[in-house]
């Protein structure tokens, strides 16, 4: 097993570095503290603030306290985005000043630093190729595999691929349950039980002194709006961003890094205010293309290069019918629903 910072090396080397759309990115990879800071800064003032008004409110009326869950679950969004941002070594100038700022909001967001990043750096150097799936992906299925299947598991594969259980349940269950144990290859490495148990006490210590300070209800009141809410809203950006109808899959044979970034990742084209709320995550393809580049740089990077303007493009209204597909059409090379692939079988 690879170590932590080789393994993320080895998925930035993957680019194809004399393509016009990589060097049109290149000059925008210098991360800079003035607006690390200030992205930060104000993201973590906006949620603790929220959350100590959310705390006051239930005194008042739980329909406010729901409502300020809506601000808290977006800054708490945006804290995994920067997180998000920090294991690519990416958001600040130095290695250490990402590892340490990653681990800090792991603990705020419940998601082991190095654990996660390096599950989210495998799924970078897969992402469209239809031999490595898995690898801290949506699992999706070919036509072929669901078809030739077992009913148990084409009615689990179904269920799955089910928006509302997707986002109520697989979501939470994936960041409050499965990021509390080393899964996979990272259980037989010391660092991965080292990034997870860490954090499972710093959230001990962070949670443990808000249920002493508050009680235990009233915590459960405040914090699982938030984290059900923040949860799901990870998760639809993350499934957006990769399942449309004309997304890219390939065998391996002739997949490649950069069709894979440019073709198989989604544009989300959300309002800018949005695009502040998701951490400008909806640049997906620029990012899986140069995930040196931070967030904050990403809108930028998109303005002022018509190369990297040659996207899919998603509207919101566009994304919501993405909720339906299901399974890989390797002849047509397109996405299909279930109905669709009903009508052929």
């Amino acid at each position: 097993m690879v170590r932590y910072a080789s393994f993320l090396n080895d998925v930035e080397n993957m680019k194809v570095s004399d393509s016009p759309a990589f060097k049109a990115s290149r000059q925008y990879t210098k991360a800079t503290y003035f607006k690390a800071l200030f992205h930060f800064g104000h993201t973590i003032g906006l949620f603790f603030v929220t959350i100590g008004l959310m705390f006051a409110t239930l005194q008042v009326h739980y329909g406010l306290t729901l409502l300020l869950a809506v601000i808290a679950a977006t800054a708490y969004l945006r804290l995994f985005m920067i997180g998000h941002d920090c294991g690519h070594g990416s958001y600040l100038p130095q290695k250490w000043q990402n590892e340490r700022l990653g681990e800090l909001i792991g603990v705020l967001t419940g998601t082991p630093f190095k654990y996660w990043a390096r599950q989210h750096a495998k799924h970078h150097s897969t992402t469209g190729n239809l031999d490595k799936r898995g690898e801290g992906d949506v699992t999706t299925k070919t036509v072929e595999e669901f078809n030739e299947s077992g009913r148990f598991a084409q009615i689990c594969y179904r269920f799955y691929r089910n928006p509302w259980f997707m986002l109520l349940v697989s979501a939470p269950v994936h960041f409050v349950l499965l990021q509390r144990l080393p899964l996979g290859d990272q259980m037989k490495t010391r660092e991965g039980w080292i990034s997870v148990m860490g954090t499972n006490f710093g959230i001990f210590c962070y949670y443990g002194s808000l249920i002493a300070i508050f009680g235990l209800v009233p915590f459960l009141m405040v914090y699982i709006p938030v984290v059900m809410l923040s949860s799901a809203a990870a998760v639809w950006l993350f499934y957006v961003q990769h399942q449309f109808e004309d997304a890219y899959w390939n065998r391996k044979e002739t997949w490649t890094y950069e069709q894979a970034t440019l073709n198989g990742s989604s544009f989300y084209n959300l309002p800018r205010w949005l695009h502040w709320a998701t951490g400008n995550i909806g640049y997906h393809h620029i990012h899986h293309l140069n995930p040196k580049v931070p967030g904050y740089q990403l809108p930028d990077c998109f303005d002022e290069n018509p190369v990297l303007q040659k996207a899919k493009y998603l509207s919101m209204r566009e994304s919501l019918a993405t909720a339906k597909l299901a399974l890989w059409d390797e002849d047509a090379q397109r996405l299909i629903s279930f109905k669709d692939n009903s009508r052929r079988t």
